[in-house]
């Protein structure tokens, strides 16, 4: 039986993608993803307040920051993949299958960074089934992100199996409930009690927004990765899915500078509690800055659109070093978003605590994020060398 199933891998690998130093590479990732579920079983035994750098203050740190990118990252690839056959974008067909699996990879990446991130995974996952709330934004978030998860298997499936139209319906199941655990997502900020810099339906349309930015950066990472391990270039069809990628990264990038000037600018014309413009002054001349300025603005949108612009998309090392890019500054979205909303004292004023709080990730947190990041990538290669011929489009 053991000599039977070797000899399926076997078949199923393709030759070229088991060199050693792909080999080490992937072997290297999974063994930064066990070290970091490791790091997280620690944190949770010693309890969160000793291992991560969070308090009461402050409970979201870096972790759930990197949870919110990975499963818009999910939702922005499921969107990815079914685009083509819910609005007729014929030119998309050479990503989806890629676009599916990585999705899959991206959402398990989340969960595990969720289940890692919050004291006690594992109430979530008993009172989820056994006591609905249905006015919980969490609780729709994570079901409605576990639909979207059975839908990606099952459309993946169909693929395999070749059966289009089952494959086309799913998909299109997955992806609303993907939209909708997105705008969940997005919600556990808006309606918040505090503070006023998460108040607002923009928010929702900024997370949609960078979902599909997101998702369309990766698959054009990892599409142009895909080639480049297999030392082919991107010609025909795959160059022009490639570049139509670019072009909704453009537009959706083009997007969020404008919500994002928007949502800060009418916070200070507007009736904005004094804790609201605290927080979007920590990431225009706070401690939050550099990230804003540098990280988000500058290397996440004004210098991918300038290549993209300059190069009419048509470059696919570009685009690709656009994506990149973008994919840095959307992190950097997510960090800086979740962390100005709690940085600024609640009771300002009336204790000594400053005109913001301190948080800092600790090590086993950064250990966290970087695991979520090689699970990502490990899947990728083993996909790569396991299932690729099934992302091909030639």
């Amino acid at each position: 039986m053991a000599r039977n199933f070797s000899n399926e891998v076997n078949t199923l690998e393709e030759k070229q993608l088991a060199t050693r130093q792909l080999k080490v590479v992937t072997t290297v990732f999974i063994l930064v993803t066990l070290i970091a579920i490791t790091a997280g079983v620690y944190a949770s035994m010693v309890g969160h307040n000793s291992a991560y750098g969070v308090f009461r203050e402050v409970p979201w740190g870096i972790i759930i920051s990197a949870f919110a990118y990975m499963a818009n990252m999910a939702t922005g690839l499921c969107l990815i993949a079914v685009i083509g056959h819910a609005y007729g974008l014929t030119a998309m067909a050479p990503l989806g299958p890629r676009a599916v699996y990585l999705s899959i990879v991206a959402i398990v990446a989340a969960f595990m960074l969720f289940g890692l991130g919050i004291e006690n995974p594992w109430r979530m996952l008993l009172y989820n089934a056994t006591s609905p709330n249905l006015t919980s934004n969490i609780w729709w978030m994570t079901t409605l992100y576990g639909t979207m998860s059975g839908c990606l298997f099952l459309k993946f499936s169909f693929q395999v199996t070749n059966r289009p139209n089952l494959s086309v319906s799913i998909g299109i199941i997955g992806a609303v409930a993907g939209v909708g655990a997105n705008n969940n997502l997005g919600g556990l900020f808006t309606v918040a009690a505090d503070p006023p810099i998460w108040y607002g339906f923009q928010l929702l349309i900024f997370f949609l927004a960078s979902a599909v930015m997101t998702g369309a950066a990766c698959i054009i990472l990892f599409t142009f990765l895909a080639h480049k391990i297999r030392k082919q270039r991107l010609v025909g069809e795959n160059l022009e899915a490639l570049q139509t990628a670019g072009t909704i990264m453009a537009m959706m990038l083009a997007i969020l500078l404008v919500i994002i000037i928007s949502r800060y600018s009418t916070m200070f014309f507007s009736e904005t509690p004094e804790p609201g413009l605290v927080a979007v002054l920590a990431l225009l001349q706070g401690p939050l800055a550099v990230n804003f300025w540098v990280a988000e603005i500058l290397v996440g949108i004004v210098i991918p659109l300038v290549i993209l612009v300059v190069t009419k998309i048509k470059d696919p090392q570009a685009i690709t070093v656009a994506g990149c890019l973008a994919l840095l500054g959307a992190f950097f979205q997510r960090y800086d978003l979740v962390q100005s909303g709690q940085i600024v004292p609640k009771f300002s004023g009336w204790t000594d605590s400053g005109a913001y709080l301190h948080y800092l990730p600790s090590f086993p947190e950064y250990l966290v994020v970087l695991g979520g990041f090689s699970l990502l990538g490990a899947g990728f290669l083993l996909g790569e060398r396991f299932i690729g011929r099934i992302f091909r489009y030639y």
